[in-house]
């Protein structure tokens, strides 16, 4: 029997066509699910196409009855859905909890404010007033969703309720290495009561992300990395299929000589930590003012030095996801410590469990390491000095990626005038994520992190397409401006042109002159 292994033995061993999905708590087997391949995916695809007409004919109303008791069996079967989260991640209990809070926060977001967001919008027609016109917001068909393994529940339900609130169907492409929760969500969907094929779950690996992708849906929303984002747009490009993508970052927290350094420190280090640094939105990159820089590290390493680390329900930090991103989190502080950086806590493998690495701080960095440069994705905080915020601003936007940043300081109007000075997709003042807990708020960086938003009633928009309506209300025998054409008309325009132009009454006034014969339109 063929095995295929991903690089650094993470989550999963393929076997032919399947993979078994392993805990990073112990390595137990949870599963086994089959590797799809592009006919399974497209046959997904069509029984999806299927199942939307009669789905998108429904009232948005009608469909957020569905998605509230969606939410509703979510919370009653909470203690499997974290149970699975956590046995698929090996995040504490708490952390699995999370994400079922903000998932059910999402869904009962998108129940809501599909039902207002989606009504016809009536557009003044100006001077045609015997028409009458509005804009429609049509589902844009099958939504394709491929979803990554830090966060199986929330990016997921994200995805989905976003797309099945304004009326589309979905697949789903979860990652082989977190598919289990995927497919239990999917079960509460059909006992919630969403039709069998609405939304289909194709497990598999990067070739069943790609079948999906070229597969014939309507709209691609992709979360990852920002490699395998350049490769989905090539894809989609081929077809002209509109894509969403959410994708790395390097996220900044900028500490001014004004900020509490207490709240700023024990800020920065849960921001960094928070679910094994495995956050697209985790800081990265700590820029501090000289004067407060010291203090600043001692009690940041003091903080993180004091995390409990394990696999426990309750330890702060627990194992990774994948072997492979462990392994990726190494080779950056071995490239730092090569360089000259200087560990001040953390920095290798946990001694008892090869799958946690330690929270780890570093200082003495410079944009040549990779720990600066690049994506972590893992307990890594570098720590940077900067002259003032000038100079942190400079050092914040010469990387090439922009998701989100903080800026922590004594002022908060100071905060902001900082804050909007960076490239990002968002920023915080004196708090750190903590906005990915509010559904209306949008989700989505710039330059390398990637284009479009999620959340909010952007991703209604961007998941239906507005479709203009206008209709005669008096049904003349012809228009004014219909063949055939004559003086008259040309005489009609130019008034016309007078009143649209200068408006009020002295519009009117040179409407009328010219209209008789008057010759302002000379003057």
């Amino acid at each position: 029997m063929s095995r295929r292994r991903p690089p650094g033995g993470g989550g999963g061993a393929h076997r032919d066509a399947s993979v078994e999905v392993h805990s990073p708590l112990d390595g137990a087997v949870l599963g086994t699910v089959p590797l799809r391949g592009p006919d399974e995916v497209s046959a997904a695809v069509r029984r999806a196409r299927a199942a939307q007409p009669a789905w998108a004919c429904m009232t948005p109303r009608e469909r957020s009855r569905i998605l509230r008791r969606w939410a509703a069996i979510m919370v009653d079967r909470q203690d499997q859905i974290a149970g699975l989260i956590r046995g698929e991640t090996g995040k504490p209990e708490g952390e699995a909890l999370t994400e079922l809070v903000v998932s059910v926060d999402l869904i009962h977001f998108y129940a809501n404010e599909a039902r207002r967001h989606l009504r016809p919008r009536r557009v003044g027609t100006g001077w045609l007033l015997w028409k009458r016109a509005w804009v429609e917001r049509v589902p844009v068909g099958v939504v394709g969703a491929i979803t990554p393994w830090n966060y199986p529940l929330i990016i997921v339900v994200d995805a989905v309720a976003a797309s099945v609130a304004a009326g589309n169907a979905v697949v789903l492409k979860p990652s082989e290495f977190t598919p289990l929760t995927a497919l239990l969500l999917r079960d509460v969907m059909v006992e919630a009561g969403f039709p069998e094929d609405l939304v289909a779950v194709v497990t598999g690996d990067g070739q069943a992300g790609e079948a999906l992708v070229g597969g014939g849906v309507d709209h691609v929303l992709f979360t990852g990395s920002t490699a395998t984002g350049r490769k989905v747009l090539q894809t989609a490009v081929s077809s002209l299929t509109p894509v969403t993508l959410e994708l790395g970052g390097k996220d900044v927290a900028m500490v001014l000589a004004d900020a509490d350094l207490e709240r700023s420190a024990r800020g920065v280090v849960f921001g960094a930590m928070f679910n094994a640094g495995q956050t697209c939105l985790s800081v990265e990159r700590a820029l501090v003012e000289r004067s407060v820089f010291d203090g600043f590290v001692e009690r940041v390493v003091e903080l993180t030095s004091g995390l409990s680390v394990g696999t426990g329900p309750n330890s702060d930090v627990g194992p990774m996801v994948t072997g492979q991103q462990v392994y990726k989190v190494e080779e950056q502080i071995e490239d730092a410590v090569r360089r000259g950086a200087k560990v001040r806590c953390g920095g290798t493998r946990h001694p008892d469990n090869a799958r946690i690495f330690l929270p780890t701080v570093v200082v003495d960095v410079n944009a040549g390491m990779t720990v600066v440069s690049e994506e972590t994705f893992g307990p890594v905080l570098a720590i940077l000095p900067v002259d003032d915020e000038d100079h942190a601003v400079r050092v914040a936007n010469e990387l090439g990626y922009g998701l989100f940043a903080s800026v922590w300081t004594g002022d908060r109007a100071r905060g902001l005038d900082v804050g909007r000075r960076l490239e990002v997709g968002g920023f915080s003042v004196n708090d750190v994520l903590s906005h990915y807990a509010v559904p209306g708020l949008p989700v989505g960086g710039v330059k390398m992190s990637g284009f479009g938003r999620r959340r909010g009633t952007y991703s209604l928009d961007q998941l239906t397409h507005p479709r203009t309506v206008l209709v005669d209300r008096i049904g003349l025998r012809s228009e004014p401006w219909w063949f055939p054409y004559s003086a008259g008309g040309t005489r009609l325009f130019r008034a016309l042109l007078h009143w649209r132009g200068y408006r009020g009454m002295r519009g009117l006034f040179r409407a009328a002159r010219s209209f008789l014969g008057g010759q302002a339109h000379r003057r």
